[in-house]
């Protein structure tokens, strides 16, 4: 039922992997790879999340893949403008970048 084995031998990963992505044991999600246990819903969704795909599709209910949809708010002006700042740094500016902001929020540094 579960087409599990298929989307993870597709994506060449092991089934340590995909159940360290996902928080399982690499034991349970072997189970649901050869059906001797199912997903709890909260499991199916992250499955569905980690391979792109629908959890209709996890389950053979369908043969198209679906799309899986985040709901994101968008961004504001003022965080469009940061990120495009952002991209234009290289490493280390953007780690200086990072650690002002965090300097900001955390109140350790000194307004001007």
């Amino acid at each position: 039922m579960l087409k599990l084995r298929e989307l993870r031998t597709e994506k060449n990963l092991t089934q340590q992997e995909v159940a360290d992505k996902i928080g399982t044991s690499r034991q349970v999600y072997a189970n649901w790879e050869n059906e001797i246990n199912q997903p709890d819903l909260k499991m199916l969704i992250s499955l569905s999340e980690f391979f792109g795909v629908s959890a209709d599709f996890l389950l053979g209910r369908t043969d198209d893949f679906g799309h899986v949809s985040v709901s994101v708010p968008p961004l504001s002006e003022e965080e469009t403008d940061l990120l495009t700042i952002y991209r234009g740094m290289n490493s280390a500016q953007k780690m200086r970048f990072v650690a002002y902001g965090e300097g900001i929020i955390s109140g350790n540094v000194r307004k001007s």
